[in-house]
C-alpha cells in the first residue's frame, strides 16, 4: 500500500480521492448522473437510428437551429410565440425521427434474417430519409434567416434555385 501511495505522490495526487476526481471529474461537480444518462443513451440511439453520436448531435442541432430562428423569427414578423406553434414544431420533429428509424430497423431485421435485397432497399431509404429531413429543416432554416435579415422569405430559396438552375442550362 505504501508503494502505491508512493506512485500516486509521484504524479502529485496527494490523496486517493484527488485521483479519483481526476479520473472522473464530473463526480466533483455534481453530474455523474447527467453523463451515466448520456453515456447509457448512446447506444440505443444508434442501434434505433443507425446513427453515431457525432451525427445525432447534428441532427439535434439542426431541430434546435430550426426551432431557435423560428422563434427569432416569429419575434421579427410580431407574431406571439404559442404552445401550438411549440407543438407544432415537436409533432414534425417526432414524425422526422420516425422516418428516419423505421426504415433503418427494417434494414436491420432483413440483415439479420439474411434478405439482401429488402435490407438494400431499406438501407437507402434510411439514407433518403435522412437526407430529405434534413434538406427540409436546412429549408426551413433558410426561410427564418430571411426573414430574420430583413428579407422576403424565399429569398435565399430563389437563390439556390437560380443556381441550380444555372448549373444544369
Amino acid at each position: 500500500m505504501r508503494y502505491i501511495d508512493k506512485l500516486l505522490n509521484s504524479f502529485d495526487y496527494h490523496t486517493w480521492y484527488e485521483f479519483a476526481t481526476s479520473l472522473v471529474p464530473s463526480y466533483k461537480y455534481k453530474l455523474s448522473m447527467v453523463t451515466v444518462l448520456v453515456s447509457v443513451s448512446l447506444p440505443p440511439i444508434e442501434r434505433v437510428f443507425g446513427l453515431d453520436g457525432l451525427a445525432v448531435a447534428g441532427l439535434i442541432i439542426v431541430f434546435i437551429t430550426e426551432l431557435t430562428s423560428g422563434a427569432i423569427a416569429s419575434k421579427i414578423k410580431k407574431e406571439p410565440l404559442s404552445s401550438v406553434k411549440l407543438g407544432r414544431f415537436t409533432f414534425k420533429a417526432f414524425f422526422y425521427i420516425v422516418l428516419i428509424c423505421v426504415p433503418y430497423l427494417m434494414a436491420e431485421s432483413f440483415r439479420a434474417k439474411g434478405k439482401e435485397l429488402a435490407t438494400v432497399m431499406f438501407d437507402w431509404l434510411h439514407l433518403f430519409m435522412l437526407a430529405q429531413v434534413i434538406i427540409e429543416n436546412m429549408i426551413s432554416i433558410l426561410e427564418n434567416v430571411a426573414v430574420i435579415s430583413g428579407k422576403d422569405k424565399t429569398h435565399w430559396i430563389k437563390k439556390i434555385q437560380d443556381k441550380i438552375n444555372g448549373l444544369l442550362s
